[in-house]
């Protein structure tokens, strides 16, 4: 099950993947720009997400479902594993989430 977690929970969407679940912290579009390798799919969007989970390969299997076509896994085996979403897939997400 995913739950959602707004900007400024991010300590909590660490712990709810940590405890075994997927967590879909949602941010501000704004932050695409921080990092100059960010894609340009997430630039200019309103909202971006990160999906946390640390089963590497349910958080594959997700972004597959969602539909992300390119997969990423960021931070690979630390706490804060996640692929980045945006678009489409996030819409997916926060309905399968509600």
């Amino acid at each position: 099950m995913i739950r959602i977690f707004q900007e400024r929970e991010l300590l909590a969407a660490y712990a709810c993947a940590a405890e075994g679940d997927q967590a879909l912290h949602l941010m501000s579009g704004l932050y695409a720009y921080i990092r100059k390798d960010t894609p340009t799919c997430f630039k200019n969007r309103r909202e971006i997400a990160h999906l946390f989970d640390q089963n590497k390969e349910r958080l594959i299997a997700t972004a597959k479902r969602l539909g992300v076509r390119v997969i990423r896994v960021e931070r690979e085996g630390t706490a804060s594993q996640h692929i980045d979403l945006c678009g489409k897939p996030l819409e997916r997400a926060r309905k399968e989430a509600s």
